[in-house]
């Protein structure tokens, strides 16, 4: 009996040393430096953050706005309108040269909780990265942080995950969209992009992002023409307090199996987002992040079922209009076709256009600006730069309220398209006229 005791004992600390078959589960609790928010402004940024310093494996991650006391500013007007974690260490799956985005929570704070015996493979020595981005939605600055919880397994193999980030814009650093509004009652609008798999697997975990307005996501497999997992909206009806940009689901349909979704090498997935085009909705996007590990799949194989998600409770999106956090002033003009955008402001303010007339938007700042309609008979947005041009044709008459997406309350614009225009409108048009070049020229000047 002592020998066998001996024996065990001396089994139990060589497992223990070589960290062979004995696991160890730990759950870091990790946050960013301090970040202060403007009143109705928004913080982008890209930050260094903390990592667990040995090798293991992510089988759980969440992530939260908290304030200095640590407790959550989620359903206030405080927002995580998005965070995306990075892995330095490894490369993406789907942009080639970018860092490996390994999670990431949206205004609808996913939850990463993949199977038992899976996991998202850690070195020590990996750095990660966020790129955030953040709302305060009240008149006064905030100091908030964002704070995220790791579940990390060391001293035991589990079957490595690799995350495959599906956007329909994909490798953009603004993967936006809009929906125009024009299609009337029940009109939609689909946005779509494929991925090659390039190693066979089983997505044993994955969960969806859209956007006001937004109606589902659909993840197919194209080479098979096989639908695999649609990620409904769940929506808790307007929200009450003032916003910066349309309200979001409060939740995507998501699923954690451990048989997966079986995908071969060479297959190509495609992500579907369909959003509502009844009414515009500006700035939306289409992701969807899903966790493939590795199996040996030929063909098109048989996908297991997915079961029902308890907190989906799929509805129609609420009709929310955006005001304008401040009004735009100056003279109102007419005969111009463009203006600058710099801090902090639109040059012409208030503009009236004819129908069919199109306006650009010159770029000078020394910070990232854009050009967004907040309320109007079309939607549309430029991207987020400092420098170049935007152009819109106004093909619809009505008034167009825009704003800055980034400094809401500090940039805003009102055009007027008519569908009458005056001498000095048609000549800025480029109509005949003896003093149609000067118009232009002049113009060109004032823009």
């Amino acid at each position: 009996m002592r020998r066998i005791l001996l024996f065990l004992t001396a089994l139990f600390v060589a497992l223990a040393v070589t960290g062979v078959a004995l696991g160890a589960e730990k759950t870091y609790v990790f946050r960013t430096s301090a970040i202060a928010i403007a009143p109705h402004s928004v913080a982008v940024k890209v930050v260094d953050v903390p990592s667990p310093k040995v090798d293991g494996y992510v089988v759980d991650m969440s992530a939260d706005i908290v304030d200095v006391k640590g407790r959550s500013r989620s359903g206030t007007d405080i927002m995580l309108h998005h965070a995306v974690f990075h892995n330095k260490g490894a490369r993406d799956a789907t942009c080639a040269g970018w860092p490996d985005r390994f999670y990431a929570t949206p205004e609808e704070l996913w939850h990463l909780k993949l199977p038992r015996g899976y996991g998202y493979p850690n070195r020590g020595t990996d750095r990660w990265g966020l790129y955030y981005m953040l709302m305060n939605h009240r008149h006064y600055p905030v100091t908030v942080f964002v704070q995220y919880k790791v579940r990390y397994v060391t001293g035991k193999k589990l079957t490595p995950v690799k995350p495959m980030w599906l956007d329909v814009r994909n490798c953009l650093s603004d993967p936006v969209f809009s929906a125009p509004g024009t299609g009337g009652p029940g009109a939609t609008i689909v946005r779509s992009a494929t991925f090659p798999v390039k190693k066979s697997g089983r997505i044993v975990f994955a969960f969806g992002h859209l956007h006001g307005g937004g109606l589902k996501l659909e993840l197919d497999n194209a080479t098979c023409n096989e639908r695999l997992f649609t990620s409904l909206p769940t929506w808790n009806g307007p929200d009450p307090q003032p916003r910066m940009h349309e309200p979001g689901p409060r939740h995507m349909t998501d699923f954690s199996i451990a048989n997966g979704i079986p995908v071969a090498a060479g297959q190509k997935l495609r992500l579907r987002a369909i959003y509502d085009n009844s009414r515009l909705h500006v700035r939306v996007m289409g992701i969807m992040l899903a966790y493939l590990a590795p199996a040996r799949v030929s063909g098109c194989a048989a996908a297991p079922r997915i079961p029902h998600d308890p907190l989906s409770h799929p509805g129609r999106p609420p009709v929310k209009t955006l005001p304008l956090l401040r009004q735009p002033t100056g003279p109102d003009v007419s005969g111009v076709r463009s203006t600058t955008v710099r801090e902090f402001q639109f040059g012409q303010q208030q503009v009236r256009l004819p129908v069919g007339a199109t306006f650009t938007w010159r770029f000078r700042g020394q910070l990232e600006h854009d050009v967004t309609v907040a309320t109007g008979p079309e939607g549309f947005a430029s991207d987020y730069t400092r420098t170049g041009t935007y152009s819109h044709r106004f093909t619809r008459p009505g008034t167009y309220n825009l704003f800055c997406s980034l400094h809401p309350a500090l940039m805003t614009e009102r055009i007027v398209v008519s569908s009458g225009t005056s001498a000095g409108t048609a000549a800025a048009d480029g109509a005949a006229g003896p003093y149609a070049t000067i118009v232009r020229y002049l113009q060109a000047l004032v823009g």
